[in-house]
């Protein structure tokens, strides 16, 4: 029986698909709130994990905290770098200390999106924006930190608790004819669920270094709105596809997010095709 998981971030997204996996699996986890567990302070961050391993000595940590809000990070770079650096860093450490593995989650945003093709391990980074600037310089602390530490790297998240695309766009449809979609952005959409199933199957595998895992499939965003309008009975609102240019932004994006899972597939973790996960995700939204 795998160890229990210690969640950093457990109200986000991630955190909480986390513990719905742990308890599909009945297996105990501990996700203390953020003002609990401030993965910005070394003193919570050492008491947490440092008593969590003392109780439990085979568990694990997965750090599913990030400040992931793109654009307001280009105008507080300080806030990004101090949650996706300084606290990746915090938490490599103390679960190194204390002999636990940990994982730590990425995202495509370390890419700059003009490879021709699904971005593999090997690449290198280039990120465009002061997230994926901070992502990076979270990798690279915790790698240095605990060198046998587990990265994963997504993209395109969707799920509950979170805004996400699929939300957006069942919001935008509601009561509209149409809505206006990016049509020159690729990538592979990922559902929370499937992401954390994923990441403990890499964990369980004792998996080390970094991983890319995202769903399976690869998708235009205006494809993807289609897709989630016809699963939600929507198919009378029409996608009107532009490109991103058309929404001013302050940050960049990898305007190519595709992600090369094989290294994992060779690990024995696959990940689900995108149209099957926004088949069971878009009927829960309400």
């Amino acid at each position: 029986m795998p160890g229990p998981l210690l969640i950093a971030g457990a109200n986000g997204m991630l955190g909480h698909a986390l513990q719905a996996v742990c308890s599909q699996r009945d297996r105990s986890f501990f996700a203390p709130v953020e003002s609990e567990f401030d993965i910005t302070s070394v003193q919570e961050v050492s008491r947490v994990v440092t008593s969590f391993a003392a109780l439990h000595p085979d568990g694990a940590l997965v750090n599913a905290a990030a400040y992931t809000n793109v654009e307001a990070a280009e105008d507080d770079p300080d806030k990004a770098f101090l949650v996706n650096r300084t606290g990746a860093r915090l938490l490599a450490h103390a679960a190194a200390r204390a002999g636990l593995p940990f994982v730590h989650v990425s995202t495509d945003f370390v890419f700059d999106g003009t490879k021709k093709g699904a971005y593999t391990e090997d690449d290198k980074p280039n990120p465009l924006s002061v997230y994926g600037v901070s992502k990076l310089a979270g990798e690279r602390v915790v790698l240095a930190a605990n060198p046998t530490a587990l990265i994963v790297r997504t993209a395109w998240v969707f799920g509950p608790y979170g805004a996400n695309f699929p939300t957006k766009i069942l919001e935008k449809a509601a009561g509209s004819i149409a809505v206006t979609v990016v049509n020159d952005e690729v990538g592979s959409p990922t559902y929370t669920l499937d992401l954390a199933a994923g990441i403990l199957d890499l964990l369980d595998a004792r998996a080390r270094g970094i991983y890319h895992l995202a769903g399976s499939g690869s998708c235009i965003r205006d494809e993807m709105a289609r897709e989630i309008l016809r699963l939600a009975g929507l198919e009378r609102v029409k996608v009107v596809p532009v490109p991103a240019a058309t929404f001013p932004s302050k940050a960049a994006r990898p305007a190519n997010s595709v992600l090369d899972c094989s290294k994992a597939a060779a690990a024995g973790v696959t990940m689900p095709d995108w149209r099957d996960a926004l088949a069971r995700f878009v009927p829960t939204v309400r």
